[in-house]
């Protein structure tokens, strides 16, 4: 009996999660402001600048918008401001702190910046919160089984 209260619990908390998923940016993590969708695409077409300003102003319009500050911390990475990066990522995990891209992308910025052991900390942090694996899970895990930065 006490296991079908379980399952029934369970499925009711994946249906509350998702049901409003239309309302979520496609990261999951706040609604789909303009700011941040033009940074996004900006981002996709790899014009880190236009991205940066964007997301700038989507943190300053929304701040507690953990999707842009974690975009904002890649963009930066990509343009070669590690500092902000590494700034932009910890607000976005002050904000959640398994958001999972914010977790991935510091991994990979501290393989970029020869810190492996805490690379390896944010994957075991991704390891909790990818309850059922996740593909920013796997990404990272080769990444540090390769010892440098992949894709992201």
């Amino acid at each position: 009996m006490q296991f079908s209260k379980i399952v029934a619990f369970v499925a009711i908390t994946w249906i509350a999660a998702y049901s409003n998923a239309g309302a979520m940016s496609s990261a999951g993590a706040g609604p789909m402001i303009p700011e941040f969708k033009a940074g996004m695409a900006a981002s996709d077409a790899k014009d880190f600048e236009t991205a940066e300003a964007h997301l700038k102003a989507a943190v300053e319009k929304l701040p507690t918008h953990t999707s842009s500050w974690s975009l904002l911390g890649f963009v930066s990475r990509k343009l070669g401001k590690v500092d902000e990066a590494f700034k932009y990522y910890e607000k976005a995990l002050s904000l959640d702190k398994e958001f999972r891209p914010a977790l991935n992308y510091l991994g990979h910025l501290y393989l970029e910046t020869g810190q492996a052991a805490k690379a390896k900390e944010m994957l075991d942090r991704l390891d909790s919160a990818c309850f059922f694996g996740c593909s920013e899970y796997d990404d990272l895990k080769a990444a540090v089984a390769a010892g440098k930065s992949g894709k992201y």
